[in-house]
């Protein structure tokens, strides 16, 4: 153990001089002392994840600082495993499972420790054995010894496939956690906050390459009114079906609210993009679509559509609202179209 001080020493060192480092880089940058801005700044502050670093340098030419949201973003990316991001509900099993395995890593180790005093017991002994009789004893003191130590290895290889079961279930619990809170209960897309995730992660690694087509429904408040709004909530779902079906590999799609849709393109320009939404446009307008209850073949369903590529150190609202102004374009000019930047 001794010979791990000094290593402990010089990582304590090494920490208070990358604290000192990130420190006035913080102040600097006004830069508010939180737990996730410590840990990004820290990290930042080492190069050691060359990516960070990037995506930092990206997010202050956008923003001209680091937003909280962009910080706890960048905390969960890096620096937490993305399957505990949601841990604190599950903080008594977590607090509880570390508790055992440590428990169990001491007795493993007192355990390996005292076989370690008896081989080296043994040794000494062996160099004094005069006889056979001493050395059966000395076998037989070594084989319980080896029992003993075999026993505590089995123990703690049971208690890690244990733990190891007990966090593959909490795991699988925190991901249905993270999918409930950023999924869409009508469509099962994602909603705005997972919209808003995919938005906010992929914008600090985009180069003028992230598209984003808004598609709403046209009338559909008429249409509610005029079949019933269980036949507008079926419709919401059937052109999220159909949606989902045309997104390209590179794309994800979320419903913000009512019959607005979100879908996000990466490494998508504005030519390839517009191709898409027209596709889209024309395939929502040919369907021929009959609520499933009464038969009833609706009118002709038609979706507007506005297209905007990310430009230069633009932000995420901007894109956004890039986006709903052109899609307001496509309403008042008549709906059933696309609008984009010329």
């Amino acid at each position: 153990m001794a010979a791990e001080v000094p290593m402990f020493q010089n990582n304590i060192k090494q920490a208070n001089k990358l604290m000192r480092s990130a420190i006035p880089l913080m102040v600097k940058l006004d830069i508010p002392p939180t737990p996730y801005n410590y840990g990004i700044w820290y990290e930042y502050a080492s190069n050691r994840s060359p990516k960070l670093n990037q995506v930092v340098d990206r997010a202050l030419r956008r923003f001209g600082s680091l937003p909280a949201f962009v910080s706890q973003e960048l905390f969960n990316e890096f620096l937490l495993p993305e399957e505990f991001q949601y841990a604190h509900r599950q903080d008594s099993t977590l607090k509880s499972l570390t508790t055992n395995l440590e428990t169990d890593t001491t007795s493993i180790s007192n355990e390996l420790e005292k076989f370690n005093g008896t081989l080296r017991s043994a040794k000494a002994a062996l160099k004094n054995a005069n006889n056979a009789a001493q050395v059966e004893k000395l076998a037989l003191f070594l084989e319980q010894g080896a029992f003993k130590a075999n026993q505590a290895i089995e123990n703690f290889s049971r208690s890690l496939l244990s733990a190891q079961e007990e966090l593959a279930t909490l795991r699988s619990e925190l991901l249905d956690v993270k999918k409930n809170t950023e999924l869409d209960a009508i469509t099962l897309l994602a909603n705005e906050k997972g919209f808003e995730r995919s938005l906010f992660s992929l914008v600090p690694y985009a180069e003028d390459d992230l598209t984003l087509l808004l598609i709403d429904i046209d009338d559909l408040a008429e249409i509610n009114q005029e079949y019933g709004k269980k036949v507008g909530t079926s419709l919401i779902r059937y052109i999220a079906k159909l949606l989902l079906g045309l997104l390209p590999e590179n794309g994800s799609i979320a419903r913000l609210k009512g019959g607005r849709f979100a879908m996000l393109l990466s490494e998508t320009e504005l030519s390839v993009a517009s191709q898409l939404a027209e596709f889209i446009r024309n395939e929502v307008s040919i369907q021929k679509i009959r609520y499933k209850n009464t038969k009833v073949l609706l009118r002709q369903v038609t979706v507007s559509i506005g297209v905007a590529t990310l430009f230069g150190d633009e932000s995420p609202n901007e894109l956004v609202e890039r986006s709903q102004h052109y899609l307001l374009y496509a309403k008042r000019s008549g709906k059933n179209r696309i609008a984009h930047h010329e």
